[in-house]
């Protein structure tokens, strides 16, 4: 062979060999591959037969293309979905955390009450959550600080959460000389990574109307969102739910804040629907409001808090038997409720609230988040909210009673509280979405099997049909079982700690 010839095979090796490595580095194995699934993404509408390729915290690709993973799983049969994002989470531990993923949620956010301090609470979990995590800035927390005098005083009198809503100071104002610092330190709590203001207003009577416009006011002026358990629940005037959202109304109109109203179902009850077009006709007008229900006609209350205020039938629009209890499971009679009223000890209670023609017509709107208000797992007489509440969604509401389509329940539990959040919170940006350079929070559900185990009675059970949850690419529910051991969530941060 001439040497000319000799040069030209050499440098055709070359090439070949540079190519194959610039492959081989441009294109490595992927973590984990989802081979096959029904995808549902929210955003762009796709709802196709594709493959999914997650590497480290990252969806990739998702593309009818074969790729390969270091991991592949055969996702044929199953619907992959963004992970759900429950804006409205009381709990906090690790084993209603399995629950909820075991129910399809990656990201669970205490919004509605929030905490304080806020860069102590996100301390205290870094490193050690199974699922994505957030708070709001606690006003109703923040205004029992000042009110047990501020400083090292009032963060003792916080040790324990439950007590501010049942201190007598709940139902007083601020004193005079503290109430000028509740503007800066709830300022303070979105600047530490608060993701908006949560007010248990109707917890604490002694917020005055001009209070709550003064904490909507830095909602607004920080560009941040308030989330309220608003003044009254009621189906009468005057104290009526109807009042309460007209307030919140007119200080959204007056701040340019959003409001997001927690739980109208539990709230409005029968009224609930006529609530949401309200919320609708300010919308139209530029006002930011949102809301949410849960697919429960249930609420949870305490027999011995304002709630249960003599006339509490006819505003809440049940009688005594409408009452279970969370000790044994019964419903109550009317000796039982005045002992618990007068009396000490558990007196925690299931209302019976909802029937559902409400509940169909919440979860069809347009308007409305789903959100689950659960707390811990408590034994079989908690609420099934708790374990159950996007599976039953899925289950009960899209599968058997077809209030609505898959895919709008998918859009209802991802990209609308991501997109809630997004303008104040950059990472939700990249969640409810299941497309290239999302965050790999991902769901495989089975939509023949899909549902929640949890009833009324029987609360602490794990929901049906979730064969897959991922968080952040890390596996927390791998064929059905849930993984010991990881602990992949993340803190959801304002944008001032992002």
């Amino acid at each position: 062979m001439r040497a000319s010839d000799i040069r030209a095979v050499a440098a055709a090796l070359l090439l070949a060999a540079v190519g194959l490595g610039a492959k081989a580095w441009a294109d490595p194995p992927h973590d984990v591959v989802l081979a096959g699934a029904r995808v549902i993404d929210p955003e762009s509408g796709l709802d196709a037969i594709r493959n999914i390729a997650v590497r480290g915290d990252r969806i990739v690709a998702v593309t009818e293309s074969p790729i390969e993973g270091k991991r592949t799983i055969d996702a044929s049969g199953l619907v992959a979905a963004p992970g759900f994002i429950d804006l409205h989470s009381h709990a906090t531990d690790a084993l209603s955390a399995g629950y909820q993923a075991k129910d399809g949620v990656t990201t669970r956010l205490e919004l509605e009450i929030g905490t304080w301090p806020v860069a102590g609470w996100y301390a205290a979990k870094q490193g050690h959550e199974l699922l994505n995590y957030g708070t709001s800035v606690g006003h109703t927390a923040l205004r029992y600080y000042l009110q047990k005098g501020g400083g090292e005083a009032g963060l003792a009198a916080l040790r324990d959460p439950a007590e501010k809503f049942r201190a007598p100071e709940a139902d007083q104002p601020i004193p005079a000389a503290a109430y000028p610092r509740l503007a800066s330190l709830l300022e303070q709590g979105l600047h530490d990574g608060a993701i908006g203001i949560g007010s248990g207003t109707q917890y604490a009577q002694g917020i005055t109307r001009r209070e709550m416009l003064d904490v909507t006011r830095v909602a607004g002026r920080e560009g941040a969102c308030l989330f309220t358990h608003i003044r009254y629940g009621s189906l009468v005037e005057p104290g009526s739910t109807l009042e309460a959202i007209q307030e919140n109304v007119a200080n959204a109109a007056m701040t340019g804040a959003c409001v997001h109203i927690a739980h109208i179902n539990s709230m409005a009850m029968s009224q609930a629907p006529a609530m949401v077009e309200l919320m609708r006709a300010a919308r139209g007008r530029g006002i930011d409001l949102s809301t949410e229900t849960y697919p429960w006609g249930g609420s949870v209350d305490a027999v011995r808090s304002h709630f249960f205020d003599p006339g509490w039938e006819a505003r809440w629009g049940v009688a005594v038997d409408a009452l279970q209890s969370r000790q044994d499971g019964r419903r109550l009679t009317q000796a039982e409720f005045d002992a618990l009223r007068s009396g000490q000890g558990d007196d925690r209670v299931i209302m019976h609230l909802n029937g559902e023609a409400t509940l169909i017509a919440l979860l069809r709107d347009p308007l409305v988040i789903v959100a689950s208000d659960g707390g811990r797992i408590e034994g079989p007489n908690g609420h099934p909210r708790s374990a159950g509440t996007f599976a039953r969604v899925l289950g009960h509401y899209v599968r058997e009673a077809k209030a609505l389509s898959l895919g709008e329940a998918i859009r209802k539990m991802t990209l609308m509280p991501a997109q809630r959040l997004e303008a104040f919170v950059p990472a939700m940006k990249r969640k409810g979405r299941l497309q290239a350079g999302a965050d790999a929070d991902i769901v495989l559900f089975n939509p023949a099997t899909v549902g929640s185990r949890a009833t009324y009675g029987d609360a602490a059970r794990y929901s049906d049909g979730f064969r897959f949850v991922m968080v952040n690419g890390v596996l927390v529910v791998d064929r059905g079982e849930p993984v010991a051991g990881v602990r992949p969530g993340r803190p959801v941060l304002s944008r001032y700690k992002h």
